[in-house]
C-alpha cells in the first residue's frame, strides 16, 4: 500500500506554485503565465518541487491547501470536464428547486389557514442556515467534501418528503427546517470548491457562472408551477415532491466524481481535496492517529466544530427572534409570560455565547486571526444586505399576489424570479468587470448605490404608485446592485484570509448574514401580524365580521379574491409601508461600510495573505499515474531527508 504524503509537500507538483505573486505595492504587476506546457516552465516547476520542500512549506500545518491533489487527479482533459460538468449539473438542479419551491411556502401555510407563520418559518430557517454553516464547513474539512455533500443531500430529500406529505402545519415547519440544512450544505460546499480552485481575478466570474442556471430556470419555473397547479391548496405538494427525486439523481454524478478522485489520489499516494485537515496534520507531524473509543471520538469532533458555541448561538437567536413572530397568536401578546421568558433566556444565552467564544472555546467559531478590517466590513455589508432584503421580502410576494389579482400564475412566478435573474446575471457581469479591472472596491460601492436606488423605487410602490413598471424597475435595480455587491463582497472576504481559513471565513460571513436575515424576518413578521389585522378591521370592519377577517388574514388566496379589493389593497399597503422606510435607511449604512473596505489587487494569487500561492493548471501528461507516482516518490525522499536532517 502506498504511503500517503501530506498534500502541502506536493505543493508545486499540484497547482499552487511557489512563485511570488505580483503585489500592487510594487507598481503595475506583470502578467503571469497561467498556462502549463512549455518545457522550461515544466522543468522549473520540477525544480521547485525539491526547493519548496526544504522551505517553510513543510512546516505549514495550518496553511495546508485543499486543492493540489484534485488538480493532480484531474488535470486538463475529459476528467476535468467531467468534474465541472457535475458541478454544473448540481447548479442546474439546485437553481430549479429554488426557483419554484420558494413560491410554494405561502400556499402550503395558507392551505392550513396559517399564512402568518411564513415569518416564523423564515426566522427559524434563517437561524438554521446561519448556525449550520460553520458546522458544515468544519465537517467538510474534518471528514471530506463528498461526505458532507452526501449528508446535505439526505437532509434536503428528507425535508421535502416531510413537507410534501405534511398533514398539519407542524410537519411543514419541521420539513422546512430539515430541508434548509440540506440546501445550505449543498450550496456552501459547492461555493467552497469553486473558491478552492480559482484565483482572485477569476473567482467572482466563476462564482457568477455557477448561478447562471437560475436565469434559465426562472423562465422554466413559470411553466412548472402552472403545469402542476402549484399555486393552489394542494398543488404545492407536487412542487416539493418532485425534487425528492430530481435533487438526489442530479447530485449522484458529482458524488461519484469526488469519491473517485479521492480514491485515485489515495491509491497513488497523495492526499486529495476530500481528505481532512486533521489527517494531513497527523501525517505532517509523523504522529500515529490517537486511539479513542467511539464516545471519545464523538466528543473530540464535537469539540473541533465548537458544537457548544453553535448550539448556544442558535438557541439564543431563536429565543430572541421567535417571540416577535408569535406575539399576535400568543395570549396577551408581548405580555405573555412565555414570550417574556424567551427574551430573557435568549439574552442570557447570547451573553454566555460571547463568554464561551472569547474565553473557553478551544476552537472558536470566529477565531481572531481572520478578523481583519476588510473581512469585518464585508460582514457588516452582507449583514445589512440580508437585513434589508428580508425586512422587505419576507411578505413582499404575498403582498404583490394580493394587490395584483389580474396577474396569472405564470406572470406572478416570472415577477418573483425577476430578482433572482437579475442577481445572477449581474453577478456574472460584476465578475467579468473584476477580471478586467483586477479591482473590486469601486464596483462594490456602485452595487450598493444601485441597491439604494432600487429600494427607493420600491418604496414608491408601497406608497401608492403600484404600476407594473414601478414594481418591476424596483426589483431590477435591487437585483443589479445585489448581484454586483455579493460578488464583490465574496471575493474580498475570501481573498483577505489565508487559504486554510477560507472555508471558515466564508462560513462566518454566511452565519452573520443569515442571522441578519433572521432578525429582519422577525421584525417583518411582527409588523405584518400586528398591522394587517388592525387595518383589515379598520377598512373592512363594517362589511366582514371578526371570523371572516381572520380567514382573509390567514390566506392570501382569500385576500386576493375579497371585495372591495381597493380597500384590501389599502389595508395591506399601509401595513407594510414602515418596513420599506426602515429598509431604505439601512441601505445607506451598508454604503458607509463599503467605503471602509481595503482595496487590493486581484491577480493570480489565491489570496492577499499568501501571495506566493498561485492557481495553475497541469497538463494531461503531468497528471498521469506515472507522473504522479514519480512526484510522490520524489517528495517522500525529500521528507525523509528533512526528517534525518532534523534528527
Amino acid at each position: 500500500m502506498s504511503r500517503v504524503v501530506p498534500i502541502q509537500a506536493l505543493h508545486t507538483a499540484g497547482d499552487l506554485t511557489a512563485a511570488p505573486a505580483p503585489s500592487p505595492a510594487h507598481g503595475s504587476p506583470t502578467p503571469t503565465d497561467v498556462e502549463a506546457g512549455a518545457g522550461d516552465e515544466k522543468t522549473k516547476r520540477d525544480a521547485d518541487d525539491a526547493a519548496s520542500l526544504a522551505s517553510a512549506e513543510i512546516e505549514q500545518g495550518l496553511g495546508v491547501t485543499k486543492i493540489e491533489a484534485l488538480y493532480l487527479v484531474f488535470g486538463r482533459g475529459w476528467k476535468l470536464f467531467l468534474l465541472w460538468f457535475s458541478v454544473g449539473l448540481i447548479a442546474f438542479a439546485y437553481s430549479l428547486s429554488q426557483s419554484t419551491t420558494y413560491v410554494y411556502a405561502q400556499f402550503a401555510t395558507s392551505s392550513f389557514g396559517e399564512h402568518t407563520l411564513v415569518g416564523t418559518i423564515a426566522v427559524v430557517t434563517g437561524i438554521m442556515a446561519g448556525v449550520c454553516q460553520p458546522f458544515i464547513a468544519k465537517m467538510a474539512d474534518l471528514f471530506s467534501r463528498p461526505v458532507a455533500l452526501s449528508i446535505s443531500v439526505f437532509c434536503y430529500t428528507l425535508g421535502y418528503i416531510i413537507i410534501a406529505s405534511a398533514g398539519n402545519i407542524k410537519s411543514v415547519v419541521a420539513g422546512q427546517v430539515i430541508a434548509q440544512l440540506g440546501q445550505t450544505g449543498i450550496y456552501q460546499i459547492q461555493g467552497i470548491l469553486i473558491a478552492d480552485i480559482t484565483n482572485l481575478k477569476w473567482r467572482g466570474f466563476v462564482s457568477g457562472l455557477y448561478s447562471l442556471p437560475f436565469i434559465l430556470n426562472a423562465f422554466i419555473a413559470g411553466y412548472i408551477t402552472s403545469g402542476i397547479n402549484g399555486l393552489s391548496q394542494t398543488g404545492w405538494r407536487w412542487g416539493y415532491g418532485m425534487f425528492c427525486i430530481l435533487i438526489p439523481v442530479c447530485l449522484v454524478p458529482s458524488l461519484i466524481v469526488l469519491f473517485w478522485g479521492d480514491r485515485r489520489a489515495k491509491k497513488l499516494g497523495a492526499l486529495s481535496l476530500a481528505s481532512s485537515t486533521h489527517a494531513r496534520q497527523m501525517i505532517m507531524e509523523r504522529r500515529e492517529p490517537t486511539r479513542r473509543t467511539i464516545v471519545q471520538n464523538i466528543i473530540h469532533h464535537l469539540n473541533l466544530i465548537d458544537a457548544i458555541g453553535l448550539l448556544v448561538l442558535g438557541f439564543a437567536f431563536a429565543c430572541l427572534l421567535a417571540p416577535a413572530t408569535l406575539s399576535t397568536s400568543a395570549k396577551g401578546g408581548y405580555a405573555n409570560p412565555s414570550l417574556i421568558a424567551m427574551y430573557c433566556v435568549g439574552a442570557v444565552l447570547f451573553v454566555a455565547f460571547m463568554v464561551w467564544e472569547f474565553k473557553y472555546a478551544a476552537h472558536p467559531i470566529m477565531p481572531r486571526r481572520v478578523m481583519n478590517r476588510t473581512f469585518l466590513c464585508c460582514i457588516a455589508i452582507d449583514f445589512l444586505y440580508f437585513f434589508t432584503g428580508y425586512l422587505t421580502d419576507a411578505y413582499y410576494m404575498s403582498f404583490v399576489y394580493i394587490i395584483k389579482p389580474e396577474w396569472s400564475a405564470k406572470n406572478y412566478t416570472y415577477f418573483g424570479n425577476t430578482l433572482t435573474v437579475g442577481l445572477c446575471l449581474f453577478a456574472v457581469v460584476g465578475g467579468a468587470i473584476q477580471r478586467y479591472t483586477k479591482r473590486y472596491k469601486a464596483l462594490q460601492i456602485t452595487g450598493l448605490v444601485l441597491r439604494v436606488l432600487g429600494e427607493g423605487i420600491t418604496f414608491m410602490a408601497v406608497n401608492g404608485n403600484q404600476k407594473d413598471v414601478t414594481l418591476v424597475m424596483g426589483r431590477v435595480l435591487i437585483s443589479m446592485g445585489g448581484g454586483i455587491t455579493v460578488t464583490s463582497t465574496g471575493v474580498a472576504s475570501a481573498g483577505s484570509v489565508p487559504h486554510a481559513d477560507m472555508a471558515l471565513a466564508m462560513a462566518i460571513l454566511s452565519l452573520w448574514t443569515q442571522l441578519g436575515g433572521s432578525v429582519a424576518s422577525a421584525i417583518s413578521a411582527a409588523v405584518w401580524d400586528r398591522n394587517v389585522p388592525r387595518n383589515l378591521e379598520k377598512y373592512l370592519g363594517d362589511q366582514y365580521n371578526a371570523t371572516q377577517r381572520a380567514e382573509i388574514f390567514g390566506s392570501i388566496l382569500v385576500a386576493r379574491a375579497t371585495e372591495p379589493h381597493d380597500l384590501v389593497n389599502r389595508a395591506y399597503t399601509e401595513a407594510i409601508r414602515p418596513l420599506y422606510i426602515a429598509a431604505l435607511a439601512t441601505c445607506f449604512l451598508a454604503l458607509v461600510a463599503g467605503f471602509m473596505t481595503k482595496e487590493f489587487y486581484l491577480g493570480d494569487a489565491h489570496n492577499i495573505v499568501e501571495t506566493n500561492k498561485e492557481i495553475k493548471m497541469r497538463s494531461k501528461d503531468e497528471t498521469s499515474d506515472e507522473a504522479i507516482a514519480a512526484r510522490v516518490a520524489q517528495v517522500e525522499a525529500k521528507i525523509e531527508h528533512q526528517i534525518e536532517k532534523g534528527n
